[in-house]
């Protein structure tokens, strides 16, 4: 219960900028501390930030042992091939913190599921750069049927007219080029979505690993 109250606590700071703060150095928890370290995958560099910051704000060094000895805690936690698939799955990096007879196991795992996030980003970038492209598209339309109202307005000076209509030639080209976009963007769509599918099905077929369910479901 120790660690886990110490663990909400550090969780309310953990947003402060400069690491922990004067409080949390003078009153660490170091096997908390080590064990949130460790159960998020971080790095075992994590500590030095830990070191630097309560050194310069309190004074104080962390206890090793107490740090080790939680971090390894929150390794064991951290390094189920349970978790590797999911971790991947939602981007996380991993930082080649897990050792032992299983570290292989927990990489394909891990590799696996961040192949699923790499490809479901490169749909969601695809999706995005076609309804950025529909989007310029209807703003330069509007742009142009605006600028087509003010060229034949009485109340339009000429001299402006010169200038409404060289407007109107670099919207109607940019519309152009808008346009003739659309195909490869669309191709792109397939393209990704397709991998993506294909990515899913092997998945499916060859049984993905612990923590996947209800991640290579389709989303889309």
């Amino acid at each position: 219960m120790r660690i886990i109250g110490s663990l909400v606590f550090l969780a309310l700071l953990s947003g402060c900028a400069g690491g922990l703060s004067k409080y949390e150095c003078l009153y660490a928890d170091w096997r908390a501390i080590g064990y949130e370290d460790g159960a998020r995958g971080a790095p075992a560099s994590a500590v030095s930030s830990h070191r630097q910051a309560c050194a310069k704000k309190a004074g104080v060094t962390p206890d090793m042992n107490a740090y080790l000895a939680g971090r390894n805690a929150g390794l064991r936690e951290y390094c189920q091939v349970s978790n590797a698939f999911s971790i991947g799955a939602r981007g996380g990096r991993y930082y080649g913190v897990c050792t032992g007879p299983e570290e292989g196991a927990f990489v394909t795992a891990y590799q696996q599921g961040n192949q699923l996030f790499v490809l479901e980003n490169d749909l969601a970038h695809a999706e995005h750069a076609f309804a950025a492209a529909e989007k310029r598209l209807q703003e330069i339309e509007h742009n142009i049927d605006h600028a087509e109202a003010a060229l034949i307005s009485p109340a339009t000076p000429h001299l402006e007219r010169v200038d409404i209509l060289a407007d109107l030639k670099n919207l109607n080209e940019e519309k152009t080029r808008v346009k003739r976009s659309f195909g490869p963007l669309r191709r792109d769509i397939d393209v990704a979505y397709e991998e993506l599918a294909d990515y899913r099905a092997f998945l499916a077929a060859n049984g993905p690993y612990p923590g996947a369910a209800g991640v290579t479901a389709a989303s889309y």
